[in-house]
């Protein structure tokens, strides 16, 4: 093993504080009325894209985020950033013009970027199941 468990846990809380950061940077974007994937979010759920409905995306995102990176209620921290990851893969039904050019399999940019929270929901599983037991 190229780590021990004493580097092993600092691994972790370091993947924890980086999703954390990730969370917590998209959510203020939106809640200061940016929103670069604006687009991705309107295929998808059109009331979140925009408004009022941006500002609670970027709540939730934002809470995420601090939740991550203060590690206070880690489970329900998680249940949602797993939910929110999943409610992205909707655009791979509802927008597929999106995520797909010229044609199924070849990923556009934003088929690249939704796709890639497979990998954020996953690093959000294993900082959680190796959380304080």
């Amino acid at each position: 093993m190229i780590f021990n468990k004493k580097y092993s846990k600092k691994l972790i809380i370091a993947l924890r504080i980086s999703l954390g950061l990730v969370f917590f940077w998209f959510g203020i974007l939106k809640l200061f009325g940016y929103n670069p994937v604006y687009e991705i979010v309107y295929a998808s759920f059109p009331w979140f894209s925009y408004g009022i409905g941006n500002l609670i995306l970027g709540a939730g995102e934002t809470l995420i985020g601090l939740g991550l990176l203060t590690n206070i209620f880690p489970k329900l921290t998680h249940t949602f950033l797993i939910l929110h990851l999943a409610g992205t893969f909707t655009v791979f039904i509802t927008g597929p013009e999106l995520m797909f050019s010229p044609y199924f399999p070849i990923l556009t940019l934003s088929g690249e970027f939704v796709f890639k929270n497979v990998v954020l929901a996953f690093a959000g599983l294993v900082v959680l199941s190796h959380g304080k037991k």
